[in-house]
């Protein structure tokens, strides 16, 4: 190998490290978008409150 060949090398890592860097970082976003989403359907939930199982009352 030459150096030419061995400096290519390294600059294509850095590309797919750089690339793996922001599809991280789109995958954190996406799936902060999503459960942000899933969480604030309420239309059609009723506002009952939670029963606690028998034996454990919180008062």
């Amino acid at each position: 190998m030459t150096e030419h060949e061995s400096k290519d090398k390294g600059i294509n890592r850095a590309w797919v490290f750089l690339g793996g860097c922001l599809a991280g970082v789109a995958g954190v976003f996406a799936a902060a978008i999503l459960s942000e989403t899933g969480t604030t359907r309420t239309e059609d939930c009723e506002d009952e409150p939670l029963a606690l199982p028998e034996g454990e009352s919180r008062s």
